[in-house]
């Protein structure tokens, strides 16, 4: 199986993941903010690449995501451990992930493709400057992007249940 440029470059992802929250558990405030912003211009350059070598695959599609939240996840994970985020913060994100993903793969096995959407955009890049800003310990500016973010992924998500809804995607 050729894994493709593109996808080594999502990959590179998990490689950064280790070595960010060891830099935040040991409050390197620079090397937390630099693997922050790497890991962001790897997410936004994977699918650039991919389009442009006419190498979009669905392991792409689907892998992107998933190494997406489990960036999140686990910088969040270790943002809780040094009681810069609580648990409950942390809650509503996963809980809304975990759900809308679920929505979306019923709906993709009923034959219905659902796009992200502009609010579900909007609430990444949103969650990405929390992210970035509670990781250089700019704490009160990313607690409130961070309650921003998870605003907007309510919202959005709520989107994804409508389209559930009628499409009666239960039956």
């Amino acid at each position: 199986m050729n894994i493709g440029f593109a996808n080594l470059v999502t990959l590179s992802r998990l490689v950064i993941i280790p070595f960010l929250i060891y830099s935040i558990l040991k409050d390197n405030y620079f090397l937390s903010g630099f693997l922050v912003i790497v890991a962001i211009l790897t997410d936004y350059l994977d699918g650039i690449i991919a389009r442009a070598s006419n190498d979009v695959t669905k392991h792409g599609e689907l892998l992107d995501p998933a190494v997406d939240k489990i960036f999140t996840v686990s910088v969040l994970v270790a943002l809780v451990e040094k009681h810069v985020v609580n648990s409950f913060e942390v809650f509503l994100i996963i809980a809304r992930e975990m759900l809308v993903t679920w929505v979306r793969s019923v709906l993709v096995n009923k034959g219905i493709v659902v796009p992200a959407y502009f609010l579900g955009k909007l609430k990444t890049s949103i969650q990405l400057l929390a992210i970035f800003l509670l990781s250089i310990n700019f704490v009160e500016f990313g607690k409130v992007a961070l309650w921003i973010s998870i605003f907007f992924a309510y919202v959005s998500g709520f989107e994804y249940f409508m389209i559930f809804y009628k499409e009666k995607a239960w039956k």
